[in-house]
């Protein structure tokens, strides 16, 4: 990885990562899902990150759906290095916490939990007192705030060594940024005592409607969002790594209000009536009305919200554990 890093940033800064097999299996057979998605860019600390134009690949092996064509893994870390914290924080719980909270609180005193990507220390900073808190994240202004809030951090070179066993851990909102995922699921895995479990909440695929541009989802409009898994991707990584996936549970990311669930599913609608014209006569009248017909020229798909854009999946590790084969 430190020499396609090093091969990257010697070479064009508009440089790209065209993804020729699955990031998660390796496989080269895939499915094309939709219509190709536009680029577009993010201006983040001053700095312009290009997501170039991109199409969603369905893995025919284990059915991540994922880009096939992303920043560069250079472009990624010096996204993340400059990426503010301050967006994630939430003053209440959004419901994948409160479902991942509910599996904590199932955990007897002192557990030593590892939150891996843990931000700010958003999901274990009111736990800290019952349970022996750990994080792992590379942004070094987030981790030393989840530092103050009584989480201990380690490197994650650490977790190759001398980290010890965990009871439980946490990959949240983390597998979807992965260049390489079953990579780092695999280490954390082997730092699982016999019986304890790894949640990992990412997007699902599944529950996007209008498959036709599933490549403009909201999801997807984020640079460091390289793919998302399926139903069917969980089970399958359970069996490449020999776990049991004792739960899992599909729900939105965000709580959405009724009046802005109406809108979003009304602009949805909107948008997929001028790009795909089910029925000509009812696009020809959308385009003689005020403020309707406005929604032709909308350059890509509303962000829809309140759908069950997630899983909350969990993976418990069985008492006597074998290490999966390479």
């Amino acid at each position: 990885m430190a020499a396609e890093v090093a091969a990257e940033r010697a070479g064009r800064a508009d440089a790209c990562r065209v993804i020729k097999a699955c990031p998660a299996c390796a496989a080269g057979t895939y499915q094309r899902v939709g219509e190709t998605a536009s680029a577009f860019d993010t201006v983040m600390a001053g700095r312009v990150f290009r997501q170039p134009a991109y199409a969603i690949h369905r893995c025919e092996q284990c059915d991540l759906y994922y880009k096939s064509r992303t920043l560069t893994v250079a472009q990624l870390e010096d996204y993340y290095s400059v990426l503010d914290s301050a967006p994630f924080e939430h003053e209440g719980d959004y419901p994948t916490d409160r479902a991942v909270r509910r599996m904590l609180g199932e955990l007897a005193p002192e557990s030593r939990v590892l939150d891996f990507g843990c931000s700010t220390g958003r999901m274990l900073k009111e736990l800290t007192t019952r349970l022996d808190c750990f994080g792992v994240e590379p942004n070094t202004e987030a981790a030393a705030i989840a530092g103050r809030r009584g989480i201990r951090m380690i490197a994650e070179e650490r977790l190759r060594s001398n980290a010890g066993a965990f009871d439980a851990i946490i990959l949240a909102d983390v597998y979807e940024h992965l260049p390489h995922p079953v990579t780092l699921v695999e280490l954390l895995v082997s730092r699982l005592k016999p019986g304890g479990w790894l949640v990992i909440v990412t997007g699902n695929a599944d529950a996007v409607p209008f498959r036709a541009r599933l490549g403009e989802f909201w999801y997807f409009r984020l640079p460091g969002h390289l793919h998302m898994l399926s139903e069917h991707h969980a089970s399958w990584l359970a069996s490449r790594l020999s776990l049991e996936l004792s739960e899992l549970r599909r729900c939105s990311h965000y709580d959405t209000p009724g009046p802005q669930r109406v809108r979003q599913a009304a602009q949805a609608w909107l948008y997929h009536q001028f790009r795909a014209a089910p029925w000509p006569p009812l696009t020809a009248l959308l385009r003689r009305l005020p403020r309707l017909r406005d929604a032709e020229q909308w350059s890509t798909a509303p962000a829809l919200t309140y759908t069950c854009d997630h899983v909350v999946a969990r993976f418990r590790k069985p008492p006597a554990f074998k290490n999966p084969a390479p």
